[in-house]
């Protein structure tokens, strides 16, 4: 049996793949870039894969290597002005980010075609629709992961009929929770309880494990009430659970409370 293979139609298919991939990798590393650069660098990976079609000479996982390497490298250089100043981690970061982009595009054009029985036109403009909508859903949650590290919000604590207010900071990282009920927990300093909860008669202890550091346990209190405030709107949490740590929580005291995600309320 024989085929007929049209280079000119594969670069052009092969093109598109590439522009789509790295339009969902600008989303996933937070970059814009100029449809001009992304049409470069998609053309440049479309050539090398013509020249792998052409003259095979390099095993398969040679030539995988060199296209994931060198060229997902030189593409992403073209397509992102500086990435190659931002440091080798980066790059790296990016060259995964455009493996997995490469992935789910082939993958969606794959489900797109087998499932509504869509010819190859077709199939690659389904394929082009879903990718939009990702890339869009992608930028969206860049932004919101961004906004989270860089907002400050207004909490009040209410322990015993006193109420103390502070600046916090909402950290998706802060994973510690009540073990068995799985309440979130939030952070305060031991020097913001002087006069406020300092003295209590009941507690618990709370296991946390920290990258880079030894396992322990932190001392925690459960409050009357906590109100986090932000751009006009109001969260009420009723008894939150705060743990107390020994340290300052912010070296330039830009904050002095650390607040779980799931407390932070919508924008």
């Amino acid at each position: 049996m024989q085929y007929e293979f049209y280079i000119d139609v594969f670069f052009l298919i092969d093109f598109y793949f590439n522009l789509l991939s790295l339009f969902l990798t600008a989303a996933c590393i937070h970059r814009t870039c100029s449809v001009v650069r992304l049409c470069l660098a998609a053309a440049a990976g479309s050539f090398w894969n013509c020249i792998l079609i052409l003259f095979p000479i390099l095993p398969f996982g040679a030539e995988l290597l060199v296209t994931i390497t060198v060229i997902g490298g030189a593409m992403l250089m073209i397509a992102f002005c500086g990435i190659r100043t931002d440091g080798i981690s980066h790059l790296l970061k990016a060259e995964v980010c455009l493996v997995v982009s490469a992935g789910l595009v082939n993958g969606c054009y794959s489900f797109v075609c087998q499932q509504f029985f869509l010819e190859t036109g077709e199939g690659l403009i389904a394929a082009g629709l879903v990718c939009v909508l990702l890339e869009r859903f992608l930028r969206q949650w860049m932004l919101k992961r961004e906004r989270i590290g860089k907002d400050r919000y207004h909490v009040s604590l209410y322990y015993r009929g006193k109420e103390k207010s502070f600046r916090a900071l909402a950290d998706s990282g802060n994973r510690l929770c009540v073990p068995g009920s799985g309440k979130p927990v939030s952070l305060i300093s031991y020097e913001d309880c002087v006069g406020f909860c300092e003295k209590v008669s009941g507690g618990f202890y709370i296991p946390y494990h920290a990258v880079g550091t030894e396992s322990g346990t932190l001392f925690a209190l459960q409050f009357e009430k906590m109100e986090i405030k932000k751009n006009g709107r109001v969260m009420t949490v009723e008894c939150p659970v705060v743990a107390i740590v020994k340290e300052r929580l912010s070296v330039n005291g830009d904050f002095s409370m650390i607040l779980p995600e799931v407390y932070v309320p919508e924008a």
